[in-house]
């Protein structure tokens, strides 16, 4: 890691602390390991892996734990002291809740324990134990902060740190709605928002409520830049709400190369449709009299795609294909950033910092 970073310690028992703020917790971490649709199994073990994890980062935070009491716990399959803890602390719902999982049936016990610690897998390396420890990052003052976290992950580890990722966006998505509700409660504008750019989103963020953050963000102060290699990643991620990604963004920004044949169908159908001219010309057989064929010229009109699917897909040279709301699409040219100043000479700068 260069220098002049600051490494983020994060852990989601920090916002644990509340009983509602670790069921929002356990959503998010289970949330990312849920199955668009279709396999009701996984999704009904998810489901009860959330109920467990709820109570006991509830349990880790009330005692000052940090994630290591919880990865044990779950891994051990032992909740006697997150339960005595939840008693001690008198939460009644929590420890009610932890209970009803530890009596449940043998076999299903294990599954749901089986569950919850795949949606830990990441905190099974001490690296990311470690990360988890001495948090310096809190989340209720990043939007009033001049500050940027940037989230990299290797495409082997994607899948393992997605529910961190999940979580530590959740919590800075409460945050964030929080901190837009007190400037409207005291008449300031919602301004600079806070900005989520997130690539590779199916897979290194797969936000469960994506839609809802990006449908309702805007108006509190949460802006959503996702991007995709194209929409069959969102249709086995999000399912059939997928379907709607296309509206639900207002700008989108289409680069070529695209494969899946129904982005491109979506993207031809958006573009909408246009008239073209045809010209026809017809001849009459030719006749002794005149000796000359009779040639007469029509002109009319034809429906057709403003973009067809094969344009979409191969695209222009140097340039993205932009559809903002209702304005006809339009070709913008790129800009490389390793060949224009400024951000070729910030890259030159830093990796000469970096050696």
């Amino acid at each position: 890691m260069p220098p002049w970073l600051t490494p983020l310690h994060w852990s989601p028992v920090q916002g644990s602390l509340q009983w509602d703020g670790a069921l929002v917790m356990a959503r998010a971490l289970l949330g990312a390991t849920r199955p668009a649709g279709g396999m009701a199994d996984m999704s009904h073990w998810a489901e009860r892996a959330e109920t467990l994890l709820a109570p006991l980062l509830h349990a880790a935070a009330l005692a000052g734990h940090g994630m290591e009491f919880v990865f044990r716990a779950v891994h051990r399959a032992d909740v006697d002291m997150a339960a005595t803890i939840l008693a001690a602390n008198q939460s009644e719902l929590a420890r009610d809740v932890l209970e009803r999982i530890a009596t449940t049936e043998a076999r299903e016990r294990s599954s749901i324990f089986s569950t919850a610690a795949g949606a830990l897998a990441a905190y099974r390396s001490p690296a990311a134990l470690a990360q988890a420890s001495s948090p310096n990052f809190d989340p209720t003052t990043f939007p009033t902060s001049a500050d940027t976290i940037y989230v990299c992950a290797p495409g082997r580890q994607q899948a393992l740190v997605a529910p961190i990722v999940v979580g530590l966006i959740e919590e800075i998505r409460a945050a964030t709605y929080a901190d837009a509700a007190r400037r409207v409660a005291e008449g300031d504008a919602v301004d600079p928002p806070v900005l989520l750019a997130l690539d590779e989103v199916a897979n290194v963020a797969p936000l469960p409520d994506l839609a809802g953050i990006v449908s309702d963000g805007a108006g509190q102060g949460l802006l959503t830049l996702a991007c995709l290699q194209d929409l069959s990643q969102a249709r086995v991620r999000w399912g059939h709400a997928a379907e709607g990604f296309m509206s639900l963004f207002g700008t989108k920004v289409v680069l070529p190369g695209i494969g899946d044949l129904r982005t491109l169908e979506l993207v031809s159908a958006l573009a909408g449709e246009t008239d073209v001219p045809v010209r026809s010309v017809s001849k009459n057989p030719w006749r002794p009299r005149t000796r000359v064929p009779r040639r007469s010229v029509t002109t009319s009109s034809r429906r057709q795609r403003r973009l067809p699917v094969d344009s979409v897909a191969q695209g222009q040279g140097g340039q993205a294909l932009v559809i903002d709301g209702p304005a006809p699409p339009a070709w913008m040219r790129l800009t490389p950033w390793y060949t224009t100043p400024p951000w070729s000479e910030i890259a030159a700068r830093d990796r000469q910092l970096g050696q």
